[in-house]
């Protein structure tokens, strides 16, 4: 590889093969002598006595060049020009001489290159060097020369706008390569792009110039005719353009061009008969649109060039008709055989977007990433075929598509792959919504199967929205100096609390808090606090919450950190704080039954209120209100009295809860604590009847005890019913709603007792025995049932139950955890039940 092509190498990033021999045909008449240049650079006396010394200046070497150059002897220029290029200490008016040289040589050899992306490539290093030398100042005596090469080298680098400035300014001076100049204004205006009416109007112009040479040979005709085609499809001048395309012969190198422009004319004929609604005519042209570019891709004696094209365009066109398989097969083919080429990435589209179509999904991503690596493959995009937006734009529908059809994983596949081509900021945020979009799915879907089943999905879903959140991060850092970086934010931190990363999740809020405005501050905080509470650092969540209240009164924020701090009290013991916070929410005034925080709120307060209602019992029960009537002390009897409110709170609000809301997942639980409190607060009119003699008092009390725990039974049945089927249908409960179905079955079974219906507390605990017979639990079952058979004086049924007990104890697992169900160990419950059998 020469020095040249080494030089090219590293300047493009693409190796391209050294050309050989050098032509001249652009650069005119070599007409310098030496002693014309000497007396062009002006050298003086003292000049004449450095040559005659033998010491040349670096101005007169550079004019040796030039000479040399002329002389078509190219290296000896090109090796002096390379000293010197970076020398900035040429005097003028030779300062420009040396890259004007490289740049001249450059141009010249470029005409050799075969490979047109290796052409393109030296032209534009080419054109480099002639800019440097315009900038500098061109030589004496070649400054419309050095203009006119310039033009030339960015016109085929295709840099259009440049090039069509320096050509049309140097027109008339330079008459010798008018036809040249005409030539690449017409069709540098022809490839402007976005195609405007003005630019083709200037193409026209430029190209009816060309054709009024008379001198123009028969393949310069058939260019000239080609190209009027193209200008005269671009305006709209259909007729016109097939009239002319008919004037281009068979036997030329371009006719197949031309077919294929006849093909796109027949094409956007296609198009506007459609939008016309004129089908039959829009089939015809469909139909001829197919015939031209099939005979155009077939063709087998032009470049490979005019092939390619066609063979794309039969691809779309055979889509459009709806030979999806014959279509598919044409654009694979396109793309496999052109390789790397604009058509390629043209076609690939096409057969990405067919086999998504299919549902064939894998396929679909490979080709996906392939035409988006190779698309950049020149470090930016450029397909005359289909534009950076229209790109994208397809690329971005493939990925909504797959969203919409909840098809995630080829979705974040191609996701990954989107830069370079796509910005930074844009491919991040895809990604990041594909993958929050997918964790939203999978928490969707957790909620409809059997609970084993949900819990790689819950997992799944944990997954999704950590990696959303990271991608939001790095999105976060990409637009760090811009507005959207607290919003980025935002997002992560979001995405992170659904995906349960809550120390991630309290990092980047305590950074979006740094920069955000007062406005949005209250959100972070709530959302500060609920990661604290989630890492079981209730106290710690306080701060956040009380700094809501108290700074940011009036913002809705507030709502959802009253519900938090409930949370938090609640967790904390602090019952009555709890209370407080709750009742704020809904004695407010201003939030809305139908609002979240009012749902959660009521839920919440119940819970609170049952919770209430077991402490005073539980310590009304220390005070001694377990005792005989007659025996409680005044102060247990005063617990008993708060808990019994408690109790009557929690109902009011866990019934409005399930009232309004019934389908919340929190319902099942609600009814199960009413049944709770209905049941447990029939110990304090069980109490005060034993206490009073007045008969209509008594039967007030009477009927309290009866009323609540009739009701708590009926609720309690209502679940045993309602998770049965449930159980039935998906083979498998949340272990929320196993322990609620099993403790309603024990309740129901105490109510029953409570009430003396022996005979419904047997059935009540059998059923419970006979369901949880491998448990330890099941124990308890018999034990109450033996107590039933004790209260109806069957003392042999009751023995019997024992010895049952005994026999389901000696078959518990070795490792069943009695500590988990009962109040015993395995040999305290065997000491009990042999106690228990001869005391009945």
């Amino acid at each position: 590889m020469s020095t040249d092509s080494a030089q090219i190498e590293d300047t493009e990033g693409a190796e391209v093969a050294a050309p050989r021999g050098g032509l001249m045909g652009l650069l005119g008449n070599r007409i310098f002598l030496i002693t014309t240049l000497f007396a062009v650079a002006g050298l003086g006396t003292g000049a004449w006595w450095v040559l005659l010394s033998g010491k040349e200046s670096k101005e007169q070497t550079l004019v040796q060049a030039i000479a040399d150059y002329e002389n078509d002897e190219s290296n000896k220029a090109r090796e002096v020009a390379r000293n010197l290029v970076d020398d900035l200490s040429v005097e003028p008016p030779y300062q420009g001489t040396a890259p004007f040289l490289l740049g001249a040589i450059l141009a010249e050899e470029a005409q050799d290159y075969l490979n047109p992306k290796d052409r393109e490539t030296v032209y534009r290093l080419a054109a480099q060097h002639l800019l440097t030398a315009k900038e500098r100042g061109f030589p004496p005596g070649y400054e419309v020369r050095g203009d006119y090469l310039l033009g030339i080298s960015q016109f085929h680098a295709k840099q259009y706008e440049p090039a069509i400035k320096i050509l049309e300014s140097i027109y008339k001076d330079y008459p010798v390569r008018q036809m040249e100049i005409e030539d690449a204004l017409a069709e540098s205006y022809l490839e402007l792009t976005p195609r405007t009416k003005e630019h083709m109007e200037a193409s026209l112009k430029w190209s009816e110039l060309i054709h009024a040479h008379s001198n123009l040979t028969t393949e310069q005709q058939s260019n000239a005719q080609l190209r009027l085609a193209k200008i005269q499809y671009e305006l709209g001048q259909y007729d016109d353009a097939m009239q002319t395309l008919e004037k281009i012969p068979p036997t030329s190198s371009r006719y197949v061009d031309g077919v294929i422009v006849q093909g796109l004319v027949s094409q956007k004929r296609y198009q506007d008969f459609l939008d016309a609604g004129e089908k039959d005519k829009a089939q015809d042209e469909l139909n001829a649109a197919i015939r031209l570019f099939r005979k155009a891709a077939g063709n087998q004696l032009v470049a490979a060039d005019s092939t390619r094209k066609a063979s794309y365009l039969l691809s779309v066109m055979l889509r459009a008709n709806g030979q999806l398989t014959e279509a598919l097969d044409q654009a694979a083919r396109t793309r496999k055989i052109y390789y790397r080429t604009h058509e390629s990435v043209a076609a690939g589209l096409e057969e990405a977007e067919l086999l998504r179509a299919e549902g064939k999904a894998e396929e679909a991503v490979e080709i996906y990433r392939r035409i988006l690596r190779e698309a950049n493959a020149s470090g930016r995009y450029d397909n005359p075929w289909i534009g950076e937006i229209e790109f994208r734009q397809r690329i971005t529908h493939a990925v909504d598509d797959w969203k919409s059809a909840q098809n995630f994983e080829p979705a974040v596949e191609v996701a990954n792959v989107l830069r370079p081509i796509f910005p930074d900021d844009q491919a991040l945020q895809i990604e990041a919504e594909v993958e929050y979009q997918w964790g939203e799915y999978l928490e969707s879907q957790a909620n409809k199967v059997p609970f084993d089943e949900s819990l790689e999905m819950r997992a799944q879903s944990r997954f999704h929205f950590r990696r959303a959140g990271s991608v939001y991060l790095d999105l976060a850092k990409f637009r760090f100096s811009t507005a959207e970086y607290t919003n980025d934010l935002w997002k992560s931190a979001s995405a992170d609390l659904r995906g349960q990363d809550f120390s991630k999740a309290v990092e980047i809020l305590a950074e979006y808090q740094r920069y955000e405005t007062r406005d949005h501050k209250p959100r972070a905080l709530v959302a500060t606090a609920r990661a604290l509470i989630a890492l079981d650092k209730a106290e710690e969540a306080l701060g956040p919450i009380n700094e809501c209240l108290e700074f940011y009164p009036k913002d809705p924020s507030v709502y959802e950190a009253r519900v938090l701090g409930g949370e938090a009290y609640m967790e904390l013991g602090k019952l009555a704080e709890a209370k407080e916070v709750l009742a704020a929410n809904l004695d407010d005034g201003h939030l809305e039954p139908s609002s979240r925080e009012w749902q959660d709120s009521l839920f919440s307060l119940g819970q609170v209120l049952h919770l209430e209602g077991e402490m005073f019992e539980a310590q009304a029960r220390v005070k001694g209100a377990l005792e005989v009537a007659e025996a409680i002390p005044r102060e247990a009897f005063q617990l008993l009295e708060q808990s019994n409110a408690s109790y009557q709170g929690a109902i009011k609000y866990l019934h409005a809860a399930v009232r309004r809301y019934p389908e919340d997942p929190r319902s099942i639980g609600a009814r199960y604590l009413i049944a709770e409190c209905h049941r447990r607060s029939s110990m304090l009119p069980k109490k005060k009847f034993r206490l009073v003699n007045i008969e209509t008092q008594r039967i007030k009390f009477d009927k309290e005890v009866k009323d609540h725990l009739e009701r708590a039974a009926e609720i309690y049945n209502e679940l045993i019913n309602e998770l049965t089927n449930k159980l039935e249908e998906q083979t498998q409960l949340h272990p929320v709603e196993a322990n609620i179905l099993r403790n309603s079955y024990f309740a129901q079974g105490a109510a029953m007792f409570e009430l003396q219906r022996f005979k419904d507390a047997i059935e009540a605990y059998s059923t419970a025995s006979n369901r949880y017979q491998t448990e330890a639990v099941s124990l308890e079952a018999f034990v109450q049932i033996a107590q039933c058979y004790r209260y109806m004086n069957q003392s042999a049924e009751a023995r019997g139950t024992v010895e049952q007990a005994k026999i389901v104890l000696s078959r518990l697992a070795e490792g069943v955890d009695y500590s988990e169900t009962t109040h015993a160990s395995r040999d305290d419950w065997q000491n009990y039940l042999d106690w228990l059998a001869t005391s009945l």
